[in-house]
């Protein structure tokens, strides 16, 4: 059965006129994902017109044998944060924002440096992972469990208990109140822990409490709420119509169950400050969007102005250590060239690139974490190498 469906398979690939090297791709993955504990994956390659190449792998939902298809939908972790850059350009050329303004022209509270109180955080800093602001365990408050009056705790580690107790106390609170509690003076959740010691500008710490003020900066200077301003201007566009920020967004007949391994699942969460690792989203809805990314690259996008596309992909620093760690506005500019992102919580690995030179674009996504399992990353680490087209023993 197996050899007819391999046969199946190649007749299949050669009739849709793909590639030598996109079919040998695709035996090698089936071999990793087959060879992996993950429970369901789904990846893609896109170039500037289309998608060259897109499967699925595995169960979206073990229980209910569901397989994983590339209109399985998930939250896709910190690759959420381009979707943030996409938005800061929108309201740039709109006349709404500034990227060098203080961000505290928009807020309805001030964020201040407290070491720095006469340096101001920038959009920018946000942008960049500049701002001095860190995450630390007030991060956690951002997650919401959605039924924690369920949730047995002593099915985790002894070492991630604490962690879980944490968040099943947490309660629904707008965004706009949480970075308010965290980040203002007068916030009951405040701390000079929240701001490193350096001042913003000066030192890359990748903060995830700070890509979302980002967002929330984006609400507060346009007047529409983020996720409404998304969905205008990046998801409609695009015909994203699978994808959304909440789970009263989307079709969760096609959500996938989250695992940390295939007999353990990740209770159902979501995240306060969802734009920066919470967007739901398919591999089909996400391909999409991967090739409006390249073609802004090459000022062919429709969602931005071409000069709005290259100061999103523009190297934002001379400054040695803050130029290796990130990039661009929200996306990393790496050495060799490609543009990405990658992103992780309980229950979710995903990564995206784009390499402009040879015009190829990658996603990869998984419902599977490490946490609790080493080899889940290793294999995650296989498959994308080969995704790219970088193992040593692709032919």
């Amino acid at each position: 059965m197996k050899k007819a469906t391999s046969l199946l398979l190649l007749f299949l690939i050669f009739s849709c006129g793909i590639d030598d090297d996109i079919l040998h791709t695709h035996i090698e993955l089936q071999e990793l994902y087959d060879e992996s504990e993950l429970v369901g994956l789904s990846v893609a390659i896109v170039d500037n017109r289309k998608v060259l190449y897109k499967n699925s792998f595995g169960h979206a939902d073990i229980n209910k044998n569901k397989r994983y298809s590339s209109h399985t939908i998930q939250n896709i972790g910190s690759i959420s944060k381009t979707f943030i850059a996409l938005a800061v350009m929108k309201a740039v050329e709109q006349g709404k924002l500034d990227l060098d303004t203080n961000i505290n022209t928009y807020l309805p509270f001030d964020v201040i440096h407290p070491l720095y109180p006469e340096k101001p955080i920038t959009v920018r800093h946000l942008a960049t992972h500049t701002s001095g602001i860190t995450d630390g365990e007030v991060y956690y408050r951002s997650y919401l469990f959605e039924d924690p009056n369920q949730l047995d705790v002593s099915a985790f580690p002894e070492d991630y208990q604490p962690i879980v107790e944490l968040i099943k106390a947490n309660v629904k609170i707008d965004d706009s109140v949480f970075f308010e509690n965290a980040l203002s003076a007068s916030g009951p959740w405040y701390s000079q822990d929240s701001f490193l010691e350096n001042a913003p500008g000066e030192k890359y710490e990748y903060s995830n409490i700070a890509a979302a003020l980002a967002a929330f900066v984006v609400e507060s200077a346009t007047g529409i709420s983020y996720e409404s301003y998304t969905h205008k201007y990046i998801f409609e566009p695009l015909h994203m119509d699978a994808t959304g920020w909440s789970f009263n967004d989307v079709n969760m007949q096609n959500h996938a169950t989250l695992y940390y391994a295939k007999d353990f699942e990740v209770p159902k969460y979501s995240l306060v400050t969802k734009a920066d690792g919470g967007l739901i989203t398919s591999n089909s809805d996400f391909s999409k969007y991967l090739i409006e990314m390249m073609r802004g690259y090459q000022g062919k996008g429709k969602l931005l102005s071409a000069a709005s596309y290259k100061e999103m992909f523009r190297l934002q620093s001379k400054h040695s250590e803050i130029k290796e760690a990130m990039g661009g506005i929200f996306w990393d500019i790496n050495d060799n060239k490609t543009i990405g992102h990658t992103g992780g919580d309980p229950g979710i690995i995903t990564s995206c690139m784009f390499d402009p030179i040879k015009n190829r674009g990658y996603y990869l996504v998984t419902n599977t974490s490490e946490e609790f399992n080493i080899n889940i990353e290793r294999s995650i680490e296989k498959i994308w190498k080969t995704l790219i087209n970088e193992n040593p023993n692709h032919k």
